[in-house]
């Protein structure tokens, strides 16, 4: 298990964090617990300084229910409606049956984390939503996290109370990482968690990773070692997996946790490049131990169950690792993962296609669902079929430009349209311009 998620705190007063912080926020919370309704909070700092953790441990040391929502590139509009505007008006069950009545203090606790990830294209439109569901003034205590507040939008922000997080100093992440050490059995010296956290940057989740890294499975850890596990802020991603195809090692799951890369992305990365390492029967097992994964990832899409994300990032690091029979030698070119342009394809596709429709609906007077089923395929038949001229004045009624067209049509029909329409522009020109010298002629 990872110690991270074992030494987790589970009340408030094991957070760590400035007095002042805790104080502001044990008050928003018992002002809830009073029935007073409070603005969501907003915890803003950087990664590792115990925003998440402590709206965990708060939640826990009021007995309130927990609704997560982490980041994820499925954070849409339909998400956040769906899933936090439940959790906010609507009344829950516990896990053992109880009904939880808001209006007898009955409380849970929704959490938005990193919001600072949230689409705010409209087409997604997840930060929106949520500005429309805070201005309705939830009936339940809402925390929100953001490694950069300032990401957000001034709406969002001002809707919300901010609780301003600093990185940790140095003597606070030590006390931790000596309680850890004594829970675990390890021998230390003061020096060496000094020189942990000094590396860690302040940040506290990195420095618990790196004590892992050195001193699971040992009784003993000592300075020299840190110099050995010595952590860089983000690692490479190629390095990541020089480690997963070429090495057995057991602890390239933290430098992964450490990547700018979510195990959704991680995954595309592995996956394309097993093939160029692996072949027969090792590819077998690593396909199969990198389904499992995948396996995991999917529920966390479906449930938000975010928690999941680390025994997703165990299965195609460690686990794609273990399948070879011998450490890989050589130099490899790796891949970057061709489905990202499939898939940056089919979003300009998507994008275009609503475009489509929402001309449609304007100059028809129409809703867009409307568009579709009464419009689109007839519209998309008279440009096909119809003569030119016919084509060009539907293209020109709607303002289709020629990618729209593309999509309709194909490539060959909307340039055969495109072109008639340039023809037809500068016959009319002419036309008008030899009608104007007629009538100047009649008029003088």
């Amino acid at each position: 298990m990872l110690w991270v998620e074992k030494y987790r705190p589970k009340t408030i007063r094991e957070v760590v964090a400035d007095r002042s912080i805790l104080e502001k926020v044990i008050i928003w919370a018992k002002r809830w617990q009073e029935g007073i309704a409070q603005k969501p909070l907003l915890l803003g700092g950087p990664p590792g300084v115990g925003k998440t953790s402590l709206a965990l441990a708060l939640a826990n040391t009021f007995g309130w229910e927990v609704v997560e929502l982490n980041a994820s590139d499925q954070r849409s509009w339909q998400i956040i409606r769906k899933v936090v505007g439940e959790a906010l008006f609507n009344e829950t069950i516990s896990d053992e049956g109880e009904f939880l009545s808001s209006s007898k203090g009955k409380l849970k606790l929704i959490l938005l984390d990193e919001v600072d990830n949230i689409s705010k294209k409209e087409d997604i439109g997840g930060e929106s939503a949520l500005i429309k569901l805070l201005k309705r003034k939830p009936r339940q205590p809402m925390i929100l996290t953001a490694n950069d507040p300032f990401k957000l939008s001034r709406d969002l922000r001002d809707l919300c109370e901010f609780v301003q997080f600093k990185r940790l100093r140095t003597n606070q992440i030590v006390k931790v990482l000596e309680k850890i050490c004594k829970d675990e059995g390890i021998s230390f010296d003061r020096k060496t968690l000094t020189a942990i956290a000094q590396n860690s940057g302040g940040d506290l989740r990195a420095a618990i990773n790196d004590l892992q890294a050195i001193a699971e499975g040992r009784r003993e850890i000592k300075e020299e070692d840190v110099v050995i596990a010595k952590r860089t802020q983000e690692t490479d991603v190629f390095k990541v997996m020089q480690k997963v195809f070429k090495t057995f090692d057991k602890n390239v799951h933290v430098d992964a946790m450490n990547l700018d890369e979510s195990p959704e992305d991680l995954i595309f990365w592995i996956d394309e490049n097993l093939p160029l390492e692996y072949e027969g029967e090792e590819l077998v097992r690593a396909y199969t131990t990198l389904s499992r994964a995948d396996m995991f990832l999917g529920r966390v899409r479906r449930r938000g169950f975010y928690r999941l994300w680390r025994y997703a990032t165990y299965l195609m690091t460690v686990g794609v690792s273990s399948a070879k029979r011998k450490p890989k030698g050589g130099f490899t070119r790796y891949r970057r993962p061709n489905v990202w342009k499939m898939l940056s394809l089919m979003k300009e596709r998507r994008e275009t296609f609503r475009n489509i429709l929402k001309k449609i609906a304007k100059n028809s007077h129409m809703s867009t669902r409307k568009a579709l089923g009464e419009m689109f395929f007839f519209i998309v038949y008279m440009l096909r079929y119809a003569d030119l001229s016919t084509a060009s004045k539907i293209t020109s009624f709607y303002d289709f430009n020629e990618e729209e067209l593309s999509l309709m049509v194909g490539d060959e029909r909307a340039k055969e349209i495109k072109e008639f329409s340039k023809e037809r522009k500068v016959e009319i020109k002419k036309e008008k311009k030899k009608r104007d010298l007629t009538l100047d002629s009649f008029f003088s």
